[in-house]
């Protein structure tokens, strides 16, 4: 039997799952060095999580942000 405990969210597989991406994953989707990945973020419009020194993108915003600059 599954323990349930207060205020904790269930995941379910239909529920879409926090996933966060490096400056290393950035790159290699997008095809760049990991420099020119690092790069955007420091940029003010991408959606950047700074995590004690190090930096992440939620990869829901990534993909957003991707979306919204396509040409």
């Amino acid at each position: 039997m599954e323990k349930i405990i207060e205020n904790e969210i269930p995941a379910t597989k239909t529920e879409e799952e926090i996933v966060f991406l490096t400056p290393m994953d950035v790159a290699k989707i997008i095809g760049c060095s990991v420099q020119a990945a690092r790069e955007l973020f420091y940029r003010d419009d991408f959606p950047t999580i700074k995590v004690g020194k190090n930096f992440k993108v939620m990869k829901s915003a990534f993909i957003d942000w991707c979306r919204e600059r396509r040409v």
